[in-house]
């Protein structure tokens, strides 16, 4: 290309213009351009991408189970169809539907139903057989590859075990990420840096890490090298919260294939994987909100407790009618003190349309788990027959990963808790959850200041607190025991957000309930004010206007008069 250009400059047009001459040069010089800027972008694109990527997508399916998707590619071995996946994507699952792009510019579609043939004690891998179409007729690898099924197919080219990717080399993920529902979708990037590991003492290739775009979905899908063979699963993105950078990290094919080449060393029954204590309930922790000692009378009366459910385990390993992700340490804990009849544990969630499990661990070890009490509601409930005296660990589950849902644990020896009989109430036993403190007349500083989240699930105009409006938490979010004759003590809370419309209740000392939502007209922000405060104990919660708003701010404590903004 140097020697044309330079070529060129020694060439004349006689008989031409200067003009025309100029435009001649400048007309066979955007030319040259032009073919050095493609030679220089397009052809190495096309070098890196040396394979036909509608004919790989058939081959990388959606993984369909109860509470949520990912993905999976489709191997062909010993006759048998299998779908190579992530263990996470279908943990605690024995079937699961597998879709597939019969039309490359359409949403994947349900075709076939797997079975699971086992999964990697130690490694995030799961293997998948298909074993019929959605009518229950037998799919086999011979009518798949004939493409009889309503879309061709074409196998995975698997790379050869001595052509290991390299740190710089093209890849292309292929997958069904959350954020397009149903859609395939491809994206490029390079290999970053590769791991090795050791199985069955062969060292093979275990990770390589990636700059493409991976999103939550693309789990267990295709990752292809730059001639479009098969080399690893996307599995999990690593984020650097200070620079905003992501890694995806790849489970290299060759170690995935060895893993299920060896089926003597494969699980199938989920109850068997070992678990670390991240990874399990464990009823040696404190429960994440609060035990109690009840009686048959306490039980009679319906004992009842705010709960937010949800955590990070997929408590489907302990088999039976256990489901929903859940936090490892128990929510609630309860030592029942009189043996019962019937012991009902159920949960309501602050709307309807939440999706909740309950897991209850007796005295005796037995776990006993529901998801549905009733056809007519999303509600669960448990009920125990002659429940014996001792130890019960609750949890309450999210029926969806990543879901945090507010609601009302209740304990009787009557009947479930349901939304028609659920009353609410504020304990002024509980432990404050901001603390407390003890003040006498002159305190200094002067405001006493506390940072508090206000909010909650409890709806104050369905209490006894009159002419009250607003949610608030259960327990109060902050005590004060005061002592001294002050002609004025006064309680306000300034939010961060001016936007926001935060609310004041507190419980004096004699018993009495004041509340306040907005100290005057130029502000949202609460007061209430005491004259001649008497000593005691005056429980503070701090709530918003609205449902299912929590508002950040200080609460102030005082005994100057001041002008709340």
């Amino acid at each position: 290309m140097a020697n044309n250009l330079k070529f060129m400059n020694l060439r004349t047009f006689p008989g031409k213009s200067f003009v025309v001459l100029q435009r001649r040069y400048k007309a066979i010089a955007m030319g040259v351009f032009a073919l050095l800027f493609f030679w220089l972008n397009v052809v190495p694109l096309a070098l890196a991408q040396d394979y036909d990527i509608d004919k790989i997508s058939r081959a990388v399916v959606q993984v369909k189970v109860d509470d949520g998707t990912g993905s999976g590619s489709i191997l062909i071995r010993n006759n048998e169809i299998l779908v190579i996946t992530n263990k996470h994507v279908v943990e605690g699952f024995t079937e699961v539907n597998i879709a597939v792009l019969s039309d490359l510019n359409a949403p994947a579609e349900l075709k076939f139903k797997a079975e699971l043939k086992g999964f990697s004690d130690e490694y995030d891998i799961a293997v998948l057989r298909i074993v019929s179409d959605l009518e229950g007729n037998l799919v086999t690898a011979e009518k798949l590859l004939r493409g009889q099924y309503g879309f061709p197919f074409s196998e995975l080219t698997m790379a050869a075990s001595e052509a290991t990717a390299r740190r710089g080399e093209h890849v292309g993920v292929f997958g069904y990420p959350g954020a397009v529902e149903n859609e395939m979708v491809y994206t490029t990037g390079i290999i970053s840096a590769v791991q090795y590991g050791e199985y069955k003492g062969e060292r093979l290739p275990l990770w390589y890490r990636t700059n493409a775009e991976i999103s939550p979905g693309n789990s267990g899908g295709t990752v292809v090298n730059s001639r479009g063979e098969f080399i690893g699963i996307p599995t999990y993105v690593a984020n650097q919260e200070v620079t905003g950078s992501r890694l995806g990290s790849l489970f290299a094919a060759e170690f995935a294939l060895a893993i299920i080449d060896n089926e003597a060393d494969l699980l199938s029954d989920w109850a068997l994987a070992t678990r670390s204590d991240d990874e399990r309930l464990n009823f040696s922790k404190e429960p994440g909100f609060g035990s109690v000692s009840l009686d048959s009378a306490a039980l009679a009366a319906m004992h009842q407790h705010e709960v937010i459910s949800g955590g990070d385990i997929n408590s489907r390993y302990l088999g039976g009618e256990c489901l929903g992700y859940v936090a490892s340490a128990p929510d609630y804990r309860m030592m029942l003190t009189e043996a019962q009849a019937n012991l009902f544990i159920s949960f309501v969630s602050n709307e309807a349309s939440d999706d909740t499990s309950l897991l209850v661990n007796a005295p005796n070890g037995d776990w006993h788990c529901n998801d549905d009490y009733e056809n007519t509601s999303l509600n669960p409930g448990v009920v125990i027959e002659n429940a014996a005296v001792g130890q019960y660990d609750i949890w309450v589950g999210s029926y969806l990963a990543d879901r945090f849902i507010t609601g009302t644990l209740g304990l009787s020896n009557v009947t479930v808790l349901t939304a028609a009989n659920l009353t609410a109430s504020l304990d002024i036993s509980g432990v404050p959850y901001y603390g407390e403190a003890s003040l006498v007349r002159g305190f200094t500083p002067d405001p006493h200041r506390v940072d508090i989240m206000g909010g909650g699930s409890i709806n104050i105009a369905q209490t006894n607190i009159e002419n009250c409006v607003g949610y608030v938490s259960e327990k109060p979010d902050f005590r004060l025991r005061w002592e001294g004759a002050s002609s004025l003590l006064q309680f306000y809370f300034i939010a961060e957000d001016s936007a926001l419309d935060p609310v004041l209740v507190v419980n004096a000392p004699d018993g009495s309930w004041y509340c306040n939502d907005d100290a005057n007209s130029n502000t949202r922000n609460p007061s209430i004010k005491f004259n001649s405060a008497r000593n005691g104990v005056y429980d503070i919660w701090v709530g918003s206007y609205q449902e299912s708003v929590w508002v950040q701010g200080e609460l102030r404590i005082t005994e100057l008069e001041a002008r709340v903004n």
